[in-house]
């Protein structure tokens, strides 16, 4: 019989043993191939309300000039109608941009690296048009409205209700695209990571990280905020937007967005309503100026063939795994974390779903916490959604 153990917190969890460690955390974290490319995604927890709010695409998209490769990977939070609105609609959004852009010739990096940016902003606009076309006459014609009629509104049980809530909730974008010549764009939108190795004719590996850290933990980010709301002191606080939420650029989350009204009257009056750790009425007294995020995203282009590599790989993966190397190899910094990631992967005995292995090794190798994290009786989850795909390019 297993040994049962309990943590710290008076959970309890089975110790597992090799095989059934590994065997169990593949069976958890799902492994996928799809050509080059090998996925993982994992939450342990098996409660329904606590399921994966990560989502990833692999999409191969034949255009006049070739195959081209699609890949993303979107972190969503406070619920899962904003992700699983953006893997439903960006992808065929972007494939429709990148044809028109070619029937007129072929594109070069500026213009796919723009096409990225204005897709994804534009999903959010979107997003936030359809939901502003609820209520046409803005918030002069929603103070006017009851609780009771903004209610009937919102919550019918189909479109506009869909409409609301992808509002109400959020999601990170991470998308690689790579061109039949071996061009890579990398477009990041909140705090998912990119990481690109390259094996030099000498035997060394570089690592480049090709994301942004869109975080409020980012100076760089926290100063541009502070710019944009001058005088607000707040605006900036504890490391998160208005002191409530991490990431610094999003799709969705337009209670930063948009004025307090659309958030006192018409989301507060949504069913279902906010999963939020954060008390709302405490951060909207600060929501002046909006809005406080973005979906402007950062695009980074290399062209593969000119680094002179004899082996190359890509590694996209949601910001769980970061947290995983901060609490097994005692740091976070996404410059190191990719660095690891680089050596794991270019080191001897990788076997199988490239994914897996650079997952299991970023767990550790202490078989009892391992077992934990894997195993502990608990609805409430435990650890970050984490989700990562391997790309070989070269």
């Amino acid at each position: 019989m297993a040994e049962k153990k309990h943590n710290a917190y008076g959970a309890t969890y089975t110790v597992l043993a090799e095989p059934h460690l590994s065997s169990e955390l593949a069976r958890l974290a799902n492994p996928q191939s799809f050509g080059n490319t090998d996925i993982v995604s994992i939450q342990p927890c098996a409660s329904p309300t606590e399921r994966s709010q990560d989502r990833f695409v692999v999409r191969d998209w034949v255009l006049s000039d070739g195959t081209w490769r699609f890949h993303a990977v979107c972190d969503g939070h406070a619920g899962h109608d904003a992700v699983d609105h953006v893997v439903a609609t960006l992808p065929a959004m972007l494939h429709a941009a990148l044809a028109e852009g070619l029937e007129a010739g072929p594109l070069g990096p500026p213009e796919v690296s723009e096409i990225l940016r204005r897709v994804i902003a534009d999903v959010d606009e979107k997003v936030k048009q359809e939901f502003l076309d609820l209520f046409p006459g803005g918030p002069d014609a929603i103070a006017a409205l009851s609780d009771d009629d903004i209610a009937a509104i919102i919550n019918d049980d189909d479109a506009n209700n869909a409409k609301t809530l992808r509002c109400m909730r959020g999601t990170t974008v991470l998308v690689a695209l790579i061109s039949p010549t071996l061009h890579l764009w990398v477009a990041s939108l909140g705090d998912c990571l990119a990481v690109l190795g390259v094996k030099q004719p000498s035997g060394e590996w570089d690592t480049s990280v090709l994301s942004s850290n869109h975080n409020g933990a980012d100076p760089e980010e926290a100063a541009r905020i502070r710019n944009e709301h001058p005088g607000e002191d707040e605006c900036m606080l504890r490391d998160r937007v208005l002191g409530a939420i991490a990431v610094t650029r999003a799709i969705g989350d337009f209670l930063f967005k948009l004025p307090t009204i659309y958030t006192t009257r018409v989301f507060m009056n949504a069913q279902p309503g906010f999963r939020f750790s954060t008390n709302i009425a405490e951060f909207l007294g600060r929501n002046l100026t909006p809005p406080y995020l973005s979906a402007q995203s950062d695009v980074q282009h290399v062209y593969i063939p000119s680094l002179g590599a004899t082996e190359a790989f890509l590694v996209l993966a949601s910001d769980g795994l970061l947290d995983l190397c901060g609490e097994t190899y005692g740091f976070d910094v996404p410059s190191v974390c990719g660095k690891k990631w680089v050596e794991v992967l270019s080191g001897e005995g990788l076997s199988g779903n490239a994914a897996l292995y650079l997952l299991r090794n970023a767990m550790g190798e202490d078989a009892d916490r391992i077992s934990s994290m894997l195993t502990v009786e608990s609805q409430e989850r435990w650890m970050d959604d984490t989700t990562v795909i391997f790309v070989k390019l070269v």
